[in-house]
């Protein structure tokens, strides 16, 4: 008699070892990033958490705690001093946006055309080496050289234009602007290498047809390099916009929000009311209204700005 066929294994068993398997290796990786969701969870998502809770309270972080409701928001939408820091704060915000949309933009072009390596690499080198330094030191540095007989101040008395000299962080009508022109010729790094890793990841194909077709530079740059940099434009235009609304260490440090109100944002208010008023609950306001609008703003710009494709 002929012995039967030995039978397959079944697929049920296999597939149970698959998924088992993959599942251990997830698993593995999870708990590489146990300890980094941790920390987000404590020191990011906890303090919003509850910062949203206290904005219904009057606190003041010590013996005052009591549920008010949307009282500090009521207050808040008819405070004058609120709506002259979004004032201020679209100011600098619409600025430096503009700013990191062109000036790191046409660095990091100016650079990927050089034909030298080692020109290349110079010039890389002296746009990111700032970075290491620590934003505190350039907004004192600039104070020094806005301050009442200042270096800006000297550099116009040598040129003869004694008759511009003004209080440039005492007068409301130059503070903005003064604020406005720190850190120029405006080229940072972390954008500017946003950019030029966009431009060397163009294939080189694109370029040479290009080249082949008779383009000129500003052809190539208008026409090939633009349009596949759309999503670093979009990156740097909603990093930019975040990093800027929510900053006041340089309002805080250069004027402190004055003279009056003139250069107050909705951040340095915060930090007002939060620790120098003890108005903790009104601060927490502040910080769901500002956290909204930047929300709001950036999903619409991930809506509106759309994605370039990438020719493989």
């Amino acid at each position: 008699m002929t012995k039967p066929a030995p039978r397959a294994p079944s697929a049920g068993p296999l597939l149970s070892l698959r998924v088992h398997r993959r599942l251990s290796k997830q698993l593995q990786a999870y708990l590489f990033l146990a300890p980094i969701l941790l920390s987000i969870g404590l020191f990011k998502y906890t303090p919003f958490v509850q910062a949203i809770t206290q904005s219904f309270y009057e606190w003041n972080g010590a013996n005052i705690h009591r549920f008010i409701g949307l009282h500090n928001y009521e207050t808040l939408f008819r405070d004058a001093a609120f709506y002259t820091s979004m004032k201020n704060i679209s100011l600098f915000t619409g600025s430096f946006v503009l700013i990191q949309l062109t000036f790191p933009l046409l660095a990091a072009i100016g650079i990927f055309h050089l034909k030298q390596a080692r020109a290349q690499a110079f010039f890389k080198f002296g746009f990111v080496i700032p970075m290491v330094v620590p934003h505190l030191i350039i907004f004192l540095l600039w104070k020094w050289i806005y301050v009442g007989d200042g270096l800006l101040d000297r550099l116009l008395q040598a040129v003869g234009l004694e008759h511009l000299i003004h209080a440039w962080l005492g007068e409301s009508g130059t503070a903005l602007g003064a604020i406005v022109f720190i850190s120029f010729p405006w080229i940072s790094g972390i954008y500017f290498l946003i950019y030029l890793a966009g431009l060397v990841s163009i294939p080189q194909e694109l370029l040479e047809v290009g080249h082949i077709d008779g383009m000129n530079g500003w052809q190539r740059i208008r026409f090939i390099e633009l349009p596949l940099l759309r999503n670093q434009l979009r990156l740097v235009l909603i990093l930019a916009f975040i990093q800027q609304f929510q900053s006041f260490e340089n309002v805080l440090v250069l004027t402190n929000g004055g003279p009056g109100y003139s250069t107050l944002t909705p951040a340095l208010y915060l930090y007002k009311k939060g620790f120098e008023s003890n108005e903790l609950g009104y601060a927490s306001a502040i910080g769901v209204v500002v956290f909204a609008i930047l929300l709001l703003c950036t999903l619409a710009a991930n809506r509106l700005l759309k994605t370039a494709e990438r020719v493989e």
